[in-house]
């Protein structure tokens, strides 16, 4: 699961939130939002979960933050409900906010490798697809897909609706939950983590700015994965 440079790839799977966008802050306060009529303590417990465990959906985590703090059991139907105030409260704030450092870079220079990129999110699919068109980022993910499809599912389809193997794709994520999709398929993994706060096991590759992978790479040869391969 340890890359090593980036010309190894033909394919970025990217987490978004918390990888592309700098907006966990706006998750975490919204989710709190969303709880506040249940009083401080709740709330609080809701923003220390979302902090901790950033890449679950929310599809999970509603009917979870119910049952534990609240001993409510929802229906399909009330978590689909409780999911869209969520949506209410969110979207605006993760629209607003700033893309991470080196991102917009990144972005432009794997269009210019024709390297292809992937955004696989536990925001629910079509907030997500809202998300990217007014960040104007729509050019350069071929597709973004979010919840609630499990991001190993969503990982492997692209693989296969594109004719990728998994030694030509590398997942990009800031959360445990990234860590475990790219284990499942047995994927190469990077992890974007503050030292101070960083979740993954010892040994993981990780990066507090994307750059010091992604753009340091920058200067050696555009050759594809599949053409090093055959080089080899």
């Amino acid at each position: 699961m340890t890359p090593t440079s980036l010309s190894q790839y033909d394919c970025i799977l990217f987490d978004f939130d918390g990888v592309i966008a700098d907006s966990v802050d706006a998750k975490i306060t919204a989710f709190g939002a969303l709880y506040d009529e249940f009083g401080p303590d709740v709330r609080q417990a809701v923003e220390d979960y979302q902090r901790a465990v950033p890449g679950e959906t929310r599809y999970d985590k509603i009917p979870r933050f119910h049952r534990d703090l609240l001993g409510i059991t929802l229906s399909e139907d009330e978590v689909l409900q409780w999911c869209d105030k969520l949506s209410s409260i969110v979207l605006d704030e993760v629209v607003a906010s700033a893309l991470l450092p080196d991102v917009a870079d990144i972005l432009a220079m794997l269009v210019r490798r024709n390297i292809q990129a992937h955004i696989v999110s536990g925001t629910p699919h079509d907030e997500l697809q809202i998300i990217i068109e007014r960040k104007g980022l729509s050019p350069f993910f071929k597709t973004t897909r979010g919840s609630p499809e499990k991001k190993d599912v969503i990982a492997r389809d692209i693989m296969r609706a594109n004719g990728l193997t998994v030694d030509q794709c590398l997942f990009v994520g800031d959360a445990m939950t990234d860590y475990n999709c790219a284990l499942a398929c047995d994927m190469d993994f990077l992890g974007r983590a503050e030292k101070a706060t960083n979740p993954f096991p010892e040994g993981t590759t990780v990066v507090d700015r994307l750059g010091k992978f992604f753009i340091a790479d920058d200067g050696k040869p555009a050759t594809s994965a599949s053409a090093s391969r055959k080089a080899a």
